[in-house]
Parts: structure tokens; C-alpha cells; sequence
């Protein structure tokens, strides 16, 4: 048996997909011209890096059950190696906008871009 799509079903499509667009326009975060990388460890910030100002590529190694290497480059970071056992983290490649994340859940290890507008004692997530 097929159904019939009745006059009222296209106005719940259109109205669903225009707020999905709202939503997504109201969350997105304006790309400002400042962009700090935050390397987060288990909660605390471990690291700031200017990455609109960074003249060369910066190297930043952690340790702990998993250790890895974060490499960042004028405007943009990546995890660059890690030992954690997915790779997650690895694959995610290079975050450059603000608002942006990449985490390494095993280690707790968190990467947060943030710009001007963003403030950097908000929770984006927790990780134990």
C-alpha cells in the first residue's frame, strides 16, 4: 500500500527544513581574524597558541597512557601522530575555524579554536 502525501505534509517538510537552517546560521560562530588554539588535558588548559600570528610550525608533544604529537601551522592545528588505539583523532586532519574541536578521547586530550567573540571558559565538552 502507498501512501499519499496530503497539501499539509509539504508545509512540515519546508517548515522543518527552514529551521534547520536557522539553527544553523545562529550557531555558527563568526570567523574573526583571531584564532587561539586551546590544548585541553583532562580539563585544564595546557596550552595557548595564536594561530593567526604563527610564523612557523609549532610542535607540541603530550604524554600519558597514549602520547602524541600536535603540530600547528599559520591559521590551522592538527593532531599530527598519536598512539591511542582508533586513530580518531588523527583522521579528523586539520580545524582552522572557529568554534571548531578535535579530541582525542583515550587520552582526554581536547583542541578548541576559539576567535574574539568566543569565550574561552565555556564548556564544549567534558571528558573523564
Amino acid at each position: 500500500m502507498r501512501l499519499k502525501p496530503k497539501p499539509g505534509d509539504f508545509f512540515i517538510v519546508l517548515f522543518i527544513a527552514a529551521a534547520a537552517v536557522i539553527m544553523m546560521i545562529s550557531m555558527r560562530q563568526a570567523d574573526t581574524g583571531e584564532k587561539t588554539a586551546l590544548i585541553i588535558h583532562d580539563g585544564v588548559v595546557v596550552k595557548k597558541i595564536r594561530l593567526d600570528t604563527l610564523d612557523h610550525t609549532e610542535i607540541h608533544e603530550y604524554s600519558g597512557e597514549y602520547p602524541g604529537v600536535i603540530e600547528a601551522e599559520n591559521g590551522r592545528i592538527r593532531f599530527r601522530e598519536a598512539e591511542c588505539p582508533d586513530q580518531v583523532c588523527v583522521r579528523t586532519g586539520w580545524i582552522s575555524k572557529n568554534g571548531q574541536i578535535a579530541v582525542c578521547l583515550p587520552e582526554g586530550i581536547l583542541i578548541k579554536i576559539t576567535g574574539v567573540d568566543s569565550a574561552e571558559d565555556d564548556t564544549d565538552i567534558l571528558l573523564y
